[in-house]
């Protein structure tokens, strides 16, 4: 099941949920029969009440064993808890299971708490939610759980078994069940996005086409969740994917959700010579990035030849030493220039970058640098966020021990707290040692107005490249 990203009646442009549809594909093609309720859909046109009988009725219907629920943000627990209850009223002998990235981290707490919900997945989830149903449908434990799961013995004992392993054979699990789900759900206004050849943009398909992240950046808890070791498939079977969704169901507009898609440079290359040798004519978005480096610069013109329209950087702020010391980006001054001189020769690529602000070691002289430098980027937009430490990470800890929180944070009711997304711009939720929150929303305010002035260049060089009718404005759909 898919939860909103927000608020349930506010989500806007969602995508079909390739981690669920992957989990699905896995299940049934061990016999299982599944169903994908994605509540984004369920919930269009309708109030609270109406979505929740919509989704009573569906629960009827279906008479599942067992009811999975992915929750990626801290805001999604409150409706999934809340599914999980409802579930249980309907049907008072199914089992529920909730995985995601925020879930991860918190497995006790929420069984501790929560009686609605039987397990807890951490990380990926085929082989977890698999022994899942196989419990529902025996009631008797496997001979071996496998790892990466957390559940209640008889007794109502909680056991968490920890991540330890990844599932190495990515390119050996079948893609995605895409045709659970109707496609047409799935599109949107797309009028105001970037669309440099006025194509056809309503129904943008998220692919994840790699697993793991080897980095190690203080903010982030992906290589925790996801492990550290780098897994992806094949360039030949992504683009044989990208092919079925192509010519199976009308899809030219994919978004790669991967956590680090050009790790591989000979992979990413490879992918997108096959796309242009079969002449799929798609369109492509890394809402991801590309990294810094001149791995990036060498696979520009393959990807673009291949229907790159948009891409981000993630610059995250322009003091060398909070992003190579601190948040361990190692990523050099120079070359920040040079992959933006390598993308710009291609005015068809809308170029986004991401800045973040409030670390704790920011200060005026660190933010000052960062105006400077977002300013000389010649980038169409900048996508700001605000530095949010989130659970499982090294910020988050440094913010425990040191008392940078704005707020009171207990621990153990993190698991259900929505106060916590790099997204709102309007909250602080660490204290910088040498900065204070006043300031920071001063140089938070400078960012955004700069912003305004990019949106503004952006449309004038669509206007100038493409024609008048195509100077739309960039929209943050990442």
């Amino acid at each position: 099941m898919n939860l909103p990203l927000a608020d349930m009646s506010t989500t806007p442009f969602f995508v079909m949920p390739p981690g669920l549809l992957s989990i699905a594909a896995y299940l049934r093609q061990r016999g299982e029969t599944v169903a994908c309720v994605d509540l984004n859909v369920l919930n269009k046109g309708k109030n609270t009440t109406e979505t929740a009988q919509a989704f009573e009725d569906s629960l009827k219907d279906v008479r599942p064993l067992l009811v999975g629920v992915s929750v990626m943000v801290a805001g999604q627990f409150k409706y999934a808890h809340q599914i999980c209850r409802q579930a249980k009223q309907v049907i008072p002998n199914t089992f529920t299971v909730v995985g995601g990235a925020h879930v991860s981290q918190f497995p006790h707490d929420i069984l501790k708490n929560c009686p609605e919900i039987d397990f807890v997945v951490l990380g990926e989830g085929e082989e977890q939610a698999h022994a899942c149903v196989q419990y529902a449908r025996t009631r008797r434990s496997p001979a071996v759980w496998p790892d990466g799961i957390a559940y209640r013995s008889g007794d109502g004992e909680i056991t968490v078994l920890p991540k330890s392993r990844y599932s190495v054979g990515v390119d050996r699990l079948p893609w995605p069940a895409y045709d659970l789900l109707n496609f047409d759900d799935y599109r949107h206004d797309t009028s105001t996005w970037h669309n440099p050849y006025q194509a056809d943009l309503s129904l943008r398909v998220p692919i994840i086409t790699s697993r793991g992240c080897p980095n190690l950046c203080n903010f982030c808890s992906v290589a925790q969740c996801m492990g550290q070791k780098y897994r992806a498939m094949t360039a030949v079977n992504v683009v044989d994917m990208i092919q079925m969704l192509h010519d199976e169901h009308g899809v030219r507009y994919f978004a790669i959700f991967d956590a680090n898609f050009a790790q591989d440079v000979t992979r990413v290359t490879g992918m997108c010579r096959e796309i242009t040798r079969r002449d799929l004519n798609i369109f492509i978005d890394l809402p991801t990035g590309l990294p810094i480096n001149a791995a990036a610069t060498a696979m520009i013109d393959a990807l673009v030849e291949a229907g790159l329209i948009r891409t981000c950087i993630s610059v995250e702020t322009g003091d060398d030493f909070i992003r190579n010391s601190v948040m361990r980006k190692q990523v050099k001054h120079d070359e920040i220039f040079s992959v933006v001189a390598s993308i710009r020769r291609y005015p068809q690529i809308s170029l986004l970058t991401d800045f973040v602000i409030g670390m704790p070691e920011d200060t005026e002289e660190s933010l000052e640098t960062s105006c400077r430098l977002a300013a000389e980027l010649d980038t169409d937009d900048i996508a700001l966020s605000i530095a949010t430490p989130y659970p499982g990470t090294e910020l988050f800890e440094q913010c425990i021990r040191d008392k940078l929180f704005v707020e009171d944070v207990v621990r153990e009711r993190l698991y259900d707290t929505d106060w916590y997304s790099h997204a709102n711009l309007n909250r602080f939720y660490l204290k910088p040692y040498n900065l204070d929150l006043e300031t920071l929303g001063a140089y938070r305010d400078r960012i955004l107005a700069m912003r305004e002035v990019k949106i503004a260049a952006y449309r004038q060089r669509m206007n100038t490249y493409f024609g008048a009718a195509h100077g739309r404005r960039v929209s943050q759909i990442a």
